[in-house]
């Protein structure tokens, strides 16, 4: 596989901010939320056609457990995606408000939340089985470096990562992510006084969890299979 574009990498990064974005203004500000939806959408569209080649041979690829695996957070994927944009339609205010008014507003809510947070967590899902072809990136330049620097970059990034997972299992608590997860959570009033700062770097911290959980998920698979 050849590598990817700047621009499919830059778009894959605008991607994950939005899924970052959107999660944490849902029970912040009202607009904003919805408006960064429709970015989210856009950029989700771009990332596809931009990576229509790899999605093509992952496919037809030899099936083993890690890409059955790929496979199965991508459909679960598409189908948060498809559900969250048919409850939107129902529920917005902003974005498409010029729609008319549609009945099953209280279902819609119930299925754009529950499929808000497992979308989310497969978002990252599928982030988290591809940083085997991320880590390429990191070896850019390892020829010109001095011994040594690239394998202390790699044991720091490693420290921040887990640093960073760490406060994702404490946000995970905190927001009670698992109750929106099992559809626990009914109906969340948007709390205007809480701080977006804070909102953002909470559900960052959950996303980096999530990928650091199934890269090494992938990694296990993987020496499974060799083994």
């Amino acid at each position: 596989m050849k590598n990817r574009s700047p621009i499919a990498i830059a778009v894959d990064a605008v991607l994950a901010g939005l899924l970052v974005a959107v999660m944490a203004t849902a029970l912040v500000q009202d607009a904003p939320h919805e408006y960064l939806g429709v970015a989210l959408f856009a950029a989700a569209v771009a990332h596809v056609i931009l990576n229509r080649r790899r999605f093509k041979a992952l496919v037809r690829g030899r099936r083993n457990a890690v890409r059955m695996l790929r496979l199965m957070a991508i459909a679960c994927l598409i189908a948060c995606v498809a559900a969250q944009i048919a409850s939107a339609l129902v529920l917005s205010k902003f974005a498409f408000g010029f729609l008319p008014a549609l009945p099953g507003a209280t279902v819609a809510r119930r299925i754009h939340m529950l499929c808000s947070y497992w979308g989310f967590a497969f978002a990252f899902a599928h982030v988290g089985l591809q940083f085997k072809d991320l880590r390429r990136f990191m070896r850019i330049g390892r020829a010109s470096s001095r011994p040594g620097a690239t394998h202390a970059a790699i044991w720091a990034a490693r420290a921040l990562f887990a640093m960073v997972a760490c406060f994702g299992a404490y946000s995970f608590v905190q927001l009670n992510f698992a109750a929106y997860l099992l559809g626990r959570v009914q109906f969340a009033f948007a709390d205007h006084g809480a701080s977006i700062a804070l909102s953002l770097m909470s559900y960052a911290s959950i996303a980096a969890l999530i990928g650091n959980l199934f890269h090494y998920l992938r990694a296990a698979l993987e020496a499974l299979e060799r083994g």
